[in-house]
């Protein structure tokens, strides 16, 4: 034996004497965050993203999965949103029945400030007794004010209380650019948004509440006996395929306004288009937009709910020292034909004991180092807490491999 081997073994014989008499259990030291990189090939032609040019002057793509912006012109430019508006007046109205303050089939009184209101109207009349399924109806088809003002009064006390509660919610979702001073989009000043905060409220309301798509979709409907009839503003309806929605606008000032979406196989876009000259420029920008999104994008997925990735996730302290973690929901991506998109898998630290389903990290899709999609990576299983001498044994094991 050399002497240098002997001063190693012996080093390493004195280090585990001190440790075993003096029954002191080490420090863990925590560890990093690990980043593990794969690269996928989007399937399909090698086709590059053609110019897409509109009259409209603001407008915008995004992709309603993952919230990828795919296209955009002037999207933070703000504007006159005119009954565009109106989209985040029926997601206060679900959210409210969701939290159970109020429930669809509730009558809704016909206030004196809703009675009469001015610009696009179903004439409501104090006397009549309609729920409030059926207001949203109303403000969905034919864009009615009156329904808006008289379904903010019922939910939130007043005009002014539900305004305020519009411009709280907008502020959660992040649109930066937007305030509101009505519930209908009738022309204020100090009323304005623009394309992207309208595709983030256009979002929130058909994932969170996607039932309203069979409201949105309705081109006609007869309301009181078959005497009056809902007519859609949307035009786009019916010669789009896949299209279900979404809301029109139009005030002098605003110009012609549409948020729209559409489904494909599974795939849903929403478009934003703003400050048209008149409907036909509405509607055609509108088909544009989209024809640009199914056209030079698919949808990929990246990984299902339950599937494992392929490296276990590092835990702290525990019986074990890796786990399986699994996609706590489906991934799915946006990809551009001929793309590639980056896969990341970051883990948290995490000490044991680890519960089934705890959160270990994320799986992410990165494109020009922006992370586009996540999904977070849960655990598959229980891990117990190390005992104290498994642990002990573990970190001897490990300073003599790093010795040698």
């Amino acid at each position: 034996m050399t002497k240098r081997r002997f001063w190693k073994k012996s080093a390493a014989g004195a280090v585990i004497a001190t440790l075993l008499f003096a029954g002191a259990l080490p420090v863990t030291t925590p560890l990093a965050s690990y980043v593990g990189v794969s690269v996928a090939h989007a399937e399909g032609t090698t086709a590059t993203v053609a110019d897409l040019n509109i009259s409209s002057e603001s407008g915008l793509l995004m992709d309603a999965s993952t919230g990828q912006i795919l296209w955009a012109k002037k999207e933070h430019e703000k504007r006159y949103p005119a009954s565009v508006t109106k989209v985040m007046t029926m997601l206060l109205a679900l959210e409210a029945v969701e939290k159970g303050e109020k429930k669809l089939t509730d009558i809704v009184p016909v206030t004196d400030n809703a009675y009469g209101v001015e610009g696009s109207s179903v004439w409501l009349d104090p006397k009549e007794k309609f729920t409030l399924q059926e207001m949203i109806e109303f403000i969905s088809i034919p864009s009615a004010n009156d329904a808006c003002v008289a379904t903010a009064t019922f939910i939130a006390g007043s005009e002014e209380a539900f305004v305020a509660r519009m411009n709280k919610k907008a502020q959660e979702l992040g649109m930066k650019d937007t305030h509101f001073a009505d519930t209908n989009g009738l022309h204020k000043d100090d009323h304005y948004s623009s394309a992207y905060d309208i595709a983030l409220m256009s979002r929130e309301l058909i994932t969170k509440y996607p039932d309203i798509l069979q409201t949105t979709k309705i081109q006609s409907k007869m309301i009181r006996d078959g005497k009056f009839k809902l007519e859609n503003t949307n035009h786009v309806l019916g010669r789009y395929d896949g299209l279900d929605g979404l809301k029109t606008g139009f005030t002098d000032q605003a110009g012609y306004c549409l948020s729209a979406t559409a489904d494909r196989n599974g795939f849903r876009l929403i478009s934003v288009q703003l400050l048209a000259k008149d409907n036909a420029t509405r509607v055609e920008d509108t088909i544009k937009i989209l024809d640009h999104g199914y056209t030079n994008f698919k949808q990929q997925d990246v990984i299902k709910k339950g599937a494992a990735v392929e490296e276990k996730a590092p835990v702290l302290s525990g019986k074990e020292t890796e786990v399986e973690a699994v996609a706590k929901d489906d991934l799915k991506v946006a990809v551009k034909n001929g793309a590639n998109i980056e896969k990341k898998v970051v883990w948290n630290q995490v000490e044991a004991p680890v519960a089934k389903d705890t959160v270990l990290g994320q799986m992410q899709v990165v494109e020009n180092g922006n992370v586009v999609s996540s999904v977070d990576l849960v655990a598959n299983q229980d891990v117990e807490k190390g005992s104290w001498l498994r642990l002990l044994f573990r970190s001897i094991g490990d300073f003599i491999g790093n010795l040698f």
